[in-house]
């Protein structure tokens, strides 16, 4: 069997309208065989099919593949996704879907949306009707992802040491920082001079730093604690004072520190029930790749699709 991707399904969506000359339901839907009449000629549903497997047809087998055994699972194990539950993960979805395009759009705001909805004659409400509709259209993954979930949760253990570690992870001190990685150590010693000399810190990231994601924000680093690698080494650093180099396994580091951040007063038992649920969501996106490659390959599965 060929080689499947490990997704339940995605949808792409734009703000884009249908032509003004398709015309949607009208008399097609007396005939439930017939999806189109193009000039009066009838196209059938087996056109389509014949048409979207032709294109879809490994991706599309292979994701009802993996529904199926879902489900198959989920029957075994007496698990069920409720009415609610799907609606829930739906809405979640769809909200996912607007700050998503939103992001992509350069939209600061809701009402930068609205503006570009304007634009398209569409409102808002609109906008997240059209959205929900076509994850309806693919609702049998809003099922299998719940489902999927379930099953995977009644196998994890989330222990106290979990839980202490992403408390810190969380909620710990955390240092702003600014990086320039290079390949070498000759290369990282003949920046650090320059930076001694008064050159620019970000625009040195920009130009010489082979982490491009971090390089193209100036050297920007995610936050991170004192406790690791680059943490233990800028540990006794002041806001604005530049490390030594650092190797690690990605190259040799050289570290501006930009900020800290102190731990949060919040007390470990405050926050438990939260950490909680955020491991066990860790630990199923771990799992659930390796999960699905398991139960693909413990089924027994006949294709007979056309070549």
């Amino acid at each position: 069997m060929k080689n499947i991707a490990f997704t339940f399904g995605a949808v792409v969506f734009t703000l884009g309208m249908i032509g003004n000359n398709v015309i949607l339901g009208s008399d097609v839907k007396a005939d439930k065989n017939v999806v189109a009449v193009v000039n009066g000629e009838e196209v059938n549903r087996d056109r389509l099919a014949d048409l979207l497997i032709d294109i879809y047809g490994d991706e599309g087998l292979g994701l009802l593949i993996r529904r199926t055994l879902v489900k198959q699972e989920s029957i075994k194990r007496n698990v069920t996704a409720t009415e609610e539950e799907i609606a829930e993960r739906m809405e979640a979805l769809v909200e996912g879907q607007i700050n998503l395009q939103m992001k992509k759009g350069g939209l600061k705001d809701e009402d930068a949306l609205k503006r570009e909805l304007e634009k398209a004659k569409l409102t808002l409400d609109q906008y997240k009707e059209n959205i929900q509709k076509r994850f309806k259209l693919t609702n049998g993954r809003v099922e299998a992802e719940l489902l999927a979930e379930k099953i995977i949760k009644q196998t994890i253990k989330v222990t106290d040491e979990d839980l202490r570690e992403a408390y810190e992870e969380q909620l710990g001190e955390k240092i702003l920082a600014r990086q320039i990685v290079l390949r070498t150590s000759r290369d990282a010693e003949r920046n650090l001079e320059r930076i001694k000399t008064g050159a620019d810190f970000e625009a040195l990231a920009r130009k010489e730093s082979v982490d491009r994601n971090s390089a193209a924000r100036g050297g920007e680093m995610r936050p991170f604690g004192p406790k690791g690698t680059i943490g233990k080494e800028v540990a006794n650093l002041k806001n604005g004072e530049v490390s030594k180099i650092i190797k690690t396994d990605s190259g040799y580091h050289i570290i501006k520190i930009e900020k800290r951040i102190p731990r949060s007063m919040k007390k470990f038992s405050e926050v438990k029930e939260d950490l909680v649920k955020f491991v066990t969501v860790q630990k199923v996106q771990t799992r659930i790749k390796p999960w699905l490659l398991n139960l693909t390959e413990s089924a027994e599965i006949t294709t007979n699709l056309p070549e």
